[in-house]
């Protein structure tokens, strides 16, 4: 019963993230839409880090270098599935403002 209400809870947050990424990627200026995948970009790279940090205090789980590198890079490209959707989402309303403004130069240019 926990873990249902948890997973609700869950998805309602990312919902709302996605829909906090749209409104922010349809103001004006570009920079605000560039503020949730910043965010998730550093925390990825926080994740990667922190298992180059792990392996530095405790070698034993790791085995060899190869296995705290492929480990760090692992932890990097799964943490940044937001990154990525969060910035598909910034570039694809990004370009509608483009493809909208570039038409209203057109619309101009034809009177």
């Amino acid at each position: 019963m926990v873990s249902a209400v948890f997973f609700v809870i869950l998805i309602a947050v990312y919902i709302g993230f996605i829909v906090l990424q749209i409104r922010l990627s349809k103001m004006d200026s570009k920079w605000p839409g560039l503020v949730l995948p910043s965010i998730t970009l550093l925390l990825s790279l926080v994740a990667a880090i922190t298992v180059f940090v792990k392996a530095g205090t405790d070698m034993s789980g790791y085995g060899s270098m190869w296995n705290v590198v492929l480990s760090a890079i692992i932890a990097f490209l799964s943490n940044n599935v937001s990154t990525i959707v969060l910035a598909g989402i910034y570039m694809y309303q990004r370009d509608k403002i483009n493809r909208r403004a570039e038409l209203a130069r057109m619309n101009v240019q034809d009177l």
